[in-house]
């Protein structure tokens, strides 16, 4: 064997050695709680408004697991605690869907690979599994949706297909220094056709004040006194 040949393979090897196995590449892990920056993500009503607007079928499109509609409600077939409320069918009015989306507020989220669990400010629990598997939420006014997460290019994918209604996509992706969540919802195939809202989450450092609270300064120390007549005995 010539000796390029094998000074090639040698180097080949060694790099095959040193380099981790793709099932030990550690991802991103989301844990902690997050605080909803209301300045830096989409104002979901004026998203709405819009697709409403450029879609001349109007009406309510159906919001299956995931996103604003995609927290509690539901349970989880064959799959871990917590569950996902798909659909708007259950609620006809503007005020359901606020409801929704100021749970979101604030996030929960606990990160044991494979299980995500995602608490929101309602207190309701969502649980997906980010090894790809495809799990079944099934919903209090009937009817399923199947969800499937997955890692991609350092982020989390996850999509939810209702039996009925639009196919929502969220990915989750977490800034290298851990300070923000972005979490961006792609909504398909609904009667509102497809539209997208961005969310920025900062994460809440424990006794940190909330992000937007005012800062309050301590008050000054009383200077000491001067002359033995101020101090007291």
């Amino acid at each position: 064997m010539p000796k390029n040949t094998t000074l090639a393979l040698a180097v080949a090897a060694a790099a095959l050695a040193v380099a981790p196995p793709l099932g030990a590449v550690d991802m991103p892990n989301m844990s902690g709680s997050w605080q909803l920056n209301k300045d830096k993500s989409d104002d979901p009503q004026k998203v709405m408004q819009d697709a409403r607007s450029s879609d001349s079928s109007g009406g309510r499109s159906g919001m299956g697991g995931g996103m604003g509609g995609g927290m509690g409600g539901g349970r989880h077939r064959g799959g871990g605690g917590g569950g996902s409320r798909g659909g708007d069918s259950s609620s006809g009015s503007s005020g359901g869907f606020d409801e929704r989306f100021a749970a979101l507020e604030t996030l929960q989220i606990v990160y044991k690979d494979p299980s995500l669990s995602i608490t929101d400010a309602a207190g309701r629990e969502r649980t997906i599994y980010t090894d790809g598997r495809k799990t079944e939420e099934e919903h209090s006014y009937g009817g399923t949706t199947s969800v499937t997460a997955s890692w991609k290019d350092g982020h989390l994918e996850v999509v939810s297909k209702p039996e009925s209604g639009a196919k929502i996509t969220e990915t989750y992706a977490i800034a290298a220094d851990r300070s923000q969540l972005t979490v961006t919802t792609k909504v398909e195939g609904g009667r509102r056709g497809s539209y997208t809202i961005r969310r920025v989450y900062d994460a809440i450092t424990p006794g940190a004040p909330k992000p937007g609270a005012p800062n309050k300064a301590p008050s000054p120390k009383p200077a000491p006194a001067d002359n033995d007549e101020d101090q007291s005995v």
